[in-house]
């Protein structure tokens, strides 16, 4: 029997991690997460704050998690997970994460790498290449044949959304140029793109790419023998005693138990349905999450991706789920940009967004061991100001904040 974080953990002959039966005590052991855990005097500043925010900001829902020195010290949410119904946001509902899904993709190709799976310099395409099978064979331009782990990593893989747009979010235009009924799914998408020019030689010119990432849950699955989403489970989650993060659902009524409800409340809010019905529907609900998967497909609590952050920051508070030398390599890269993270530093603040229709997500590492989450499930025409306006509220806050308690929220459960 293992431990992590305190929690038992086995690993099974296939390789999957296990529960033992003292972890099934350990549960039961525990309170559900709510907002009273973090009902203290020293944090009204704190709720204030966020309570102005979602109005000023117009959010339907949010949730703010805090983390100092490796102790979940403050886990509590806002508004409501459902507007119709006026459920209350608690800490253990589950949101869509966006491109924060880029740094967990990330950290497992570090993972591979550490187990001598990969090289940041293999190919991914071609007869020598990570991915040489049916979905990947009608490539048109050969400068695929360049593409590497690394050029998919740090967004220099020669794609362009300058060339047709997003193709993670034109289903309806993917689907009649290939001819497919209903939504096409990842390897419809690959099959599109790979029948196309690459404006760009890769590792020439940087152009963010939620392609790029896709593939990287492609390459995953190729060395890894598992599904990504199995993969990232059970290697990097699992051991971490976290449970409850998945990959998201298309249709608002597949969402996971405790998931909340998403809403787009810009202007041109809706749009036709990614299935070709011509229905109208609310853009939250109008792109393909499941193909999106590795680039921002998951789902979870914000108690959870703080498990999961104090995981990779490099503190000693708490063990890393990677070396300090993958750690430094995945910020100290050729061109300056770091591995699924949106900014790192040495020294510095390290920091991950993520943007969806329905989605505003942000996650935040401090140099002095502070770190924090929030997550929203509106998106409006205010949305480009989340970032910034919340970064401003939690530094002012947290630098004003030094009666820290004791306690470790990471101790209670996330979910029923």
């Amino acid at each position: 029997m293992l431990l992590y974080l305190g929690v038992p953990f086995s690993i099974s002959e296939s390789g999957q991690a296990a529960w033992g039966n003292s972890y099934e005590d350990y549960v039961r052991s525990v309170e559900l997460l709510t907002n009273e855990h973090s009902a203290f005097a020293d944090f009204v500043p704190i709720d204030q704050a966020m309570d102005h925010f979602i109005q000023q900001q117009g959010i339907i829902g949010a949730s703010l998690g805090i983390v100092k020195d490796g102790k979940l010290v403050y886990a509590k949410g806002f508004g409501f997970a459902d507007q119709e119904t006026e459920e209350p946001v608690q800490p253990h509902h589950l949101f869509r994460i966006g491109s924060v899904s880029k740094l967990i993709t990330a950290v497992a190709i570090m993972k591979l790498r550490e187990e001598g799976h990969l090289q940041m310099d293999e190919p991914v395409f071609g007869e020598a290449g990570i991915l040489n099978t049916e979905p990947y064979q009608g490539i048109k331009d050969k400068k695929h044949y360049k593409v590497t782990v690394e050029h998919l990593l740090n967004h220099t893989g020669g794609w362009s959304k300058r060339s047709f747009g997003d193709p993670l979010f034109i289903p309806l235009r993917i689907a009649d140029a290939m001819e497919v009924e209903g939504t096409p799914d990842l390897d419809n998408i690959i099959k599109f793109i790979l029948s196309k020019n690459l404006p760009y030689r890769p590792g020439t010119r940087y152009d963010y790419s939620n392609f790029g990432y896709c593939l990287l849950g492609r390459v995953i699955e190729a060395k890894s023998g598992m599904s990504y989403e199995e993969f990232v489970k059970t290697e990097i989650l699992a051991p971490l005693g976290i449970t409850n993060m998945h990959l998201a659902k298309n249709l608002p009524e597949d969402r996971f138990e405790n998931e909340v409800s998403y809403y787009d409340l810009s202007s041109n809010n809706v749009r036709p349905d990614m299935y070709g019905s011509g229905e109208l529907v609310s853009n939250a609900y109008s792109f393909n999450i499941e193909a999106l998967g590795a680039a921002g497909g998951w789902v979870a609590t914000s108690a959870d991706l703080m498990k999961f952050l104090v995981a990779v920051d490099g503190f000693k508070s708490s063990p890393d789920i990677l070396s300090n030398e993958s750690l430094l390599d995945m910020i100290e890269t050729k061109w300056g940009r770091p591995y699924g993270w949106r900014s790192a530093k040495v020294g510095g603040t390290w920091w991950r967004t993520g943007t969806l229709a329905g989605t505003s997500a942000l996650v935040k590492r401090h140099q002095d061991g502070t770190s924090w989450v929030v997550l929203a499930n509106t998106s409006n025409h205010r949305s480009r100001y989340f970032t910034g306006r919340i970064s401003y509220i939690m530094q002012k806050e947290l630098t004003q904040f030094d009666n820290w308690p004791e306690h470790d929220l990471f101790s209670l459960s996330y979910h029923q």
